[in-house]
């Protein structure tokens, strides 16, 4: 497994953002996108610190009344590339197999779909339980307190960044998960236990490993994180914010943390 420096701070997944000449403190609260809900826990100093914030800040704005168009827009290949052009037919047929039981769902009309796409539709039965997510139940605070939301990142950004992915690597790892769910499964419990944990190390290490991003570290965390630089500044100076990104984002020499101090400012962690 890839060890990556985290230059001592392997733990914290909730951290203020101070100096540097800006007004006043940012936040910076790593998330874990689906987690089973016992595993929820929320701590009264991220909703104090988010309630005093500015703006609540994503990696997409969720919000965004378009983000449902763009993403129906964005759910098939665009030049109508098949699934079945990258598995043998017998791949295909336990592909089908599975996801008629575990979904319902017919695969030959789907052939066309995005890998991405197939891929979120398996994620519940990695979890197994009733889940939540942390980016709806923060929206939903910053709602009730008139809060903004903005997001890092468009949508067609996110998206842009699988097309630098041969397609039929996609659709290898999307087989490979389904092909070995208890595989899939384990990893997502090792997932949401380091995350408990606020091994943000931890965190890095798996996320780097899964089958979509182990070739693809540089292009779907580094760069991305590098990019979100600009932008976290820029806002930064209009006021406090509250920036929520997935927790594999803040590790690393190459993770927002390091990337923030290496430009000037205090990161400190919180304890939840």
């Amino acid at each position: 497994m890839a060890i990556f420096p985290v230059c001592g701070q392997e733990k914290g997944v909730f951290w203020k953002i101070s100096g540097n000449g800006l007004p006043s403190s940012s936040y910076l609260f790593g998330t874990i996108h689906l987690i089973c809900e016992q595993d929820f826990a929320m701590s009264g100093q991220v909703i104090e610190k988010l309630a005093e914030s500015k703006a609540l800040v994503l990696e997409i704005d969720m919000d965004d009344p378009a983000l449902r168009m763009a993403l129906m827009s964005n759910i098939y290949n665009e030049d109508g590339q098949k699934i079945t052009d990258y598995l043998s037919e017998e791949e295909y047929q336990e592909i089908k197999s599975f996801l008629k039981e575990r979904t319902g769902m017919d695969m030959d009309m789907l052939k066309t779909m995005r890998p991405m796409v197939l891929m979120s539709l398996i994620y519940p039965n990695l979890l197994e339980c009733d889940t939540r997510a942390f980016e709806n139940e923060l929206m939903a605070l910053a709602k009730s307190e008139d809060i903004e939301i903005v997001g890092l990142e468009s949508v067609e950004d996110q998206l842009s960044l699988f097309d630098l992915i041969p397609l039929e690597e996609q659709y290898r790892s999307f087989y490979t998960y389904a092909d070995n769910l208890e595989k899939g499964k384990e990893e997502f419990r090792k997932l949401i236990a380091s995350y408990r944990e606020e091994d943000i190390s931890a965190l890095l290490d798996l996320v780097s490993e899964s089958p979509e991003y182990r070739d693809y570290k540089d292009v779907l965390l580094d760069q991305r994180n590098q990019n979100w630089i600009d932008p976290m500044e820029s806002l930064m100076k209009s006021g406090s914010m509250f920036f929520a990104v997935g927790a594999g984002h803040l590790a690393g020499d190459t993770g927002l943390i390091q990337l923030l101090k290496r430009e000037g400012y205090s990161v400190e962690r919180l304890y939840l």
